[in-house]
């Protein structure tokens, strides 16, 4: 009895202190007066927003990375800095850079720099480190410097979106004055992906600082960067066609200095296929851009799985129990 008594005052204990907090993060039921003058309800107008949007520069739409001419095959980061192997005959070309494809002129600093050369000359030696052929997200530095395809940019007032399905990254930043998490909310959170983008418009320029990123490859060359990494970018229009895009990258663990990189995005138009409209593709299960019998194994390698492991996989993905071993 004493023990059942000491478990219901556990759960009202534990009740009562949820309960402020369910409050404050989540929105009431309508009440009865409010359903009751649902029908006649005249919501407010979107003026106040709609005049604030009006004054930011219109980079809404979907844009596609653009790559000065001449430069090594990509998708790469920093491809005028980068140096490449000679391209083979026209026909044996795959997908992504050439193994011995390298990034110049990034200020990593010893322990960095070795790992770098290390990974370059996996590649060459056919030992992939790609994360995203396992479906790994780009995370925001790769989404802003080394997309392959294009990216959807989406304005409101308050919030921005930017969006890669291929890359499997969504990030928001911020126009509403908050700060970055800290302290115990950002030791909660962890870091992501996407991190955390706040920005602020400096008349028509729109500067971004984003942190609390996991650590992850800048492109498909390896380049790694750590958690600690911070960007700020001065996103800007320079023709209505054609977004800048100039980000100062600091990372106390990896660089010596600061790494300057800028980019230029180019309004494109919606894939299409025969005439129709393919906005939708990218986001079919069955279509999806990373390899689905790829994986990364202990020693960050790309490796295949064996049949019975993508069956396991599957079913563990159903909620059922893997297969039994014949």
């Amino acid at each position: 009895m004493l023990a059942r008594k000491l478990l219901l005052t556990a759960a009202v204990a534990v009740t009562s202190q949820s309960l402020p907090f369910c409050q404050l993060a989540y929105a009431q039921y309508p009440t009865p007066g409010i359903l009751s003058r649902a029908k006649t309800y005249v919501g407010p107008k979107l003026t106040e927003q709609a005049a604030k949007l009006a004054a930011q520069p219109d980079m809404t739409g979907i844009w596609q990375m653009l790559d000065p001419e001449g430069a090594c095959g990509g998708p790469l980061f920093n491809p005028e800095s980068a140096i490449c192997p000679p391209r083979p005959p026209s026909g044996e070309q795959t997908f992504g850079p050439l193994p011995g494809t390298k990034m110049q002129g990034i200020p990593y600093n010893a322990k960095y720099q070795k790992m770098y050369d290390a990974y370059v000359a996996d590649a060459l030696q056919g030992k992939a480190r790609d994360t995203f052929a396992a479906c790994v997200p780009y995370g925001v530095p790769r989404m802003v410097g080394a997309s392959p395809v294009a990216f959807d940019i989406i304005q409101a007032p308050d919030v921005m979106l930017w969006y890669n399905p291929y890359g499997r990254t969504e990030r928001r930043i911020f126009l509403d004055g908050r700060k970055h998490p800290s302290g115990e909310e950002t030791d909660r959170a962890g870091p992501s992906y996407s991190g955390h983008s706040v920005g602020r418009w400096e008349g028509d320029t729109l500067v971004v600082e984003t942190v609390n990123m996991i650590n992850a490859f800048f492109d498909e060359t390896a380049a790694p960067h750590s958690e600690k990494l911070s960007m700020v970018e001065r996103i800007r229009l320079i023709d209505p066609k054609v977004i800048e895009n100039e980000m100062t990258i600091t990372d106390p663990e990896a660089f010596t200095k600061p790494w300057v990189v800028k980019r230029y995005y180019g309004r494109t138009k919606p894939l299409t296929m025969n005439g129709t409209m393919r906005t939708d593709r990218l986001l079919s299960l069955n279509d999806r851009p990373c390899v689905p019998n790829v994986k990364m194994d202990a020693d960050g390698f790309q490796v295949m799985m064996l049949p019975q492991e993508i069956e396991e996989a599957e079913a563990r993905a159903r909620g059922a129990a893997a297969p039994a071993e014949q």
